[in-house]
């Protein structure tokens, strides 16, 4: 049976990746822009729509002062190379407006608490272009460990990283379980290690299937290649 070869992460992956997360800042950018305009139109107070304006002109800027930095800010017609930065630039853009997002939605509750219904609005800005990423990557077999190495300290990685966020997550969800009338409640200790368990144990195993689907979907284009440059 055919195995694939152990080799460093494809730089044409990398590419691919950076181009598809640079058309999805694009589409983060018109649905955060969407969400300002309407509640602009609703004429809620500021800080309910402060997160889309951070988002906005953060990752606006770290986009602008890079591509000046590379000197490409300007060009209008780039060559392969050029293009490759423009992505990448774009890649990390998008990373900052999604982790803001993510971010500041657990903030807006505890902060915006009379404003609950927009919360939700959130999900669609960062879930829309995260699930298009995400189907793609399985799709195009770009999710792969690389060597048996990297697959097993990735997944060591994964691993800390997941309970990391796991906790986090059960901390920031359980911490009002653990104060109540005044009073520590010990069974909130319970609550956060339930919601902590809750998050992270589902978290990890889809992941640790998507990278299993995209190893295989890998394999079979990287037969498919090998069979069409032997012909």
């Amino acid at each position: 049976m055919w195995k694939r070869k152990n080799q460093p992460v494809d730089e044409r992956i990398e590419k691919e990746s950076n181009r598809l997360a640079a058309k999805m800042y694009y589409l983060m950018t018109v649905l955060t822009v969407a969400l300002l305009i309407v509640k602009l139109l609703y004429k809620v107070p500021m800080y309910v729509y402060a997160l889309e304006l951070i988002s906005l002109v953060t990752s606006g800027i770290y986009a602008l002062v890079s591509e000046w930095k590379y000197g490409i800010l300007f060009l209008k017609d780039k060559d392969e190379e050029l293009l490759s930065i423009h992505h990448k630039v774009l890649s990390k853009a998008m990373m900052i407006s999604f982790w803001i997002i993510i971010t500041g939605e657990l903030l807006f509750i505890f902060i915006a608490n009379k404003y609950m219904e927009w919360v939700e609005l959130y999900f669609v800005v960062w879930g829309i272009p995260a699930l298009i990423i995400t189907f793609l990557s399985i799709k195009n077999g770009w999710l792969i460990w690389g060597t048996k190495k990297k697959e097993k300290t990735g997944k060591k990685e994964l691993a800390k990283r997941t309970a990391i966020g796991a906790l986090f997550f059960g901390i920031f969800m359980g911490f009002p379980m653990l104060f109540q009338d005044g009073a520590f409640q010990p069974e909130g200790l319970l609550w956060i290690l339930g919601m902590a368990a809750g998050w992270g144990i589902p978290f990890y195993l889809i992941f640790a299937g998507i990278m299993k689907v995209s190893e295989k979907m890998a394999d079979k284009k990287a037969v498919k290649k090998e069979i069409e440059d032997e012909e």
